[in-house]
């Protein structure tokens, strides 16, 4: 485990050393990765995203505002240019993001509103900001906005007798990649299934890493999933009610609030990682193989795993892609298959992590 720490301490300095030097050269394009930055610059224009743990905002009104995994958007076109900020948790809220589907704001709508290839109506009142990637905006007589309207590869119009409290601004011209894909009518499960990959590449990297450095600890972590089963359930359960208990604590203080996000990234951390050990433990109890195995046969034990735990999911993606209802349903049922079966291997591969390192701190 050592040695994935100090591995990844190293791509954090080659990264930063790799910003730290890259200059900008005159009618050439530019592109730069950052920890928490990416960023890409033409003679034209460019965008720059950025994202981390924790932001104070002051901007709206009196007193202080704390967003979690905050999210930063700046965009440049000639001599347009602007910033869009969000709460990082809108994407997780009840439809905070729509993606291929108009949106229609008839009450009050709190928080933001975020759509992608779906145009936005706003009638009511929205506290919040509201953006599109690749859609319009309306805001009709009496609508109001109490943060910022923007339209990226869209236009904003608004009735001269709605209000928007913060500031109005479209990149019309803006074309953003794969959106006609993102507008269709099966762009939720294109997204989705977009989104899958890339979750399997970062297993792939991931089970990587563990096998190559920490390849003696994974071969425990399994040991204690199959034969120490009771214990793992029982810290599981211990996790789920002392975790919230111990958050809803720190938010009464401004110091406690800024270890949330690590202890956020700390719980991802430790259940991805039993989550990679659940894979892996499947794979060896289908080949009926014992955890103790070479890191190469432990890698493709996690592969077969992972096609256990992952495949009936993007088999029900593409299924669903498909237009006889049959197939959709099947797409649906097998969808819901293998979500509850990651789920369920994330949080006993949770449970599981927790049992190890308690007996990593008591044999120490």
């Amino acid at each position: 485990m050592k040695r994935i720490l100090f591995a990844l301490i190293g791509l954090l300095a080659l990264f930063t050393i790799i910003r730290a030097y890259a200059q900008e050269q005159e009618g050439e394009s530019r592109y730069v990765i950052h920890p928490g930055i990416l960023e890409f610059e033409t003679t034209e224009g460019g965008a720059r995203l950025a994202f981390g743990f924790l932001e104070r905002s002051e901007e709206r009104g009196p007193g202080r505002t704390w967003n979690l995994f905050p999210v930063r958007l700046s965009l440049r076109a000639g001599k347009q240019s602007f910033l869009i900020a969000m709460n990082g948790l809108s994407f997780l809220s009840p439809a905070g993001l729509r993606i291929g589907r108009p949106i229609t704001i008839r009450d009050v709508k709190r928080g933001d509103v975020i759509s992608i290839g779906g145009d936005v109506t706003v009638e009511g009142t929205v506290e919040g900001d509201v953006w599109t990637l690749g859609a319009n905006i309306n805001l009709l007589s009496g609508a109001t906005v109490a943060g910022d309207a923007v339209a990226l590869g869209g236009t904003v119009e608004a009735d001269r007798r709605s209000k928007i409290g913060g500031n109005k601004q479209s990149l019309p011209n803006i074309k953003i990649p794969f959106l006609s894909l993102l507008s269709s009518e099966h762009s939720a499960a294109t997204f989705r299934f977009i989104m899958e990959i890339m979750g399997v590449c970062l297993f792939l990297l991931l089970l990587f890493l563990f096998v190559h450095y920490g390849h003696g600890h994974l071969s425990r972590l399994g040991g204690v999933l199959s034969s120490r089963w009771k214990s793992a359930v029982l810290y599981l359960v211990l996790a789920l009610l002392i975790v919230p208990v111990l958050i809803a604590l720190l938010i009464v203080s401004v110091v406690g609030i800024l270890i949330i996000p690590f202890i956020s990234i700390l719980v991802m951390f430790l259940a991805y990682a039993g989550y990679l050990a659940m894979a892996v433990r499947l794979g060896l109890w289908l080949r009926k193989s014992s955890p103790e195995v070479a890191p190469a046969a432990a890698y493709t034990t996690g592969l077969l795993g992972l096609l256990v735990l992952k495949g009936p999911v993007l088999l029900g993606i593409l299924f669903t892609l498909l237009t006889a209802d049959f197939f959709q349903g099947l797409g649906r049922f097998l969808s819901a298959i293998g979500t509850i079966a990651v789920a369920a291997a994330t949080l006993y591969g949770l449970g599981g992590v927790l049992q190890y390192l308690r007996e990593q701190v008591r044999g120490g």
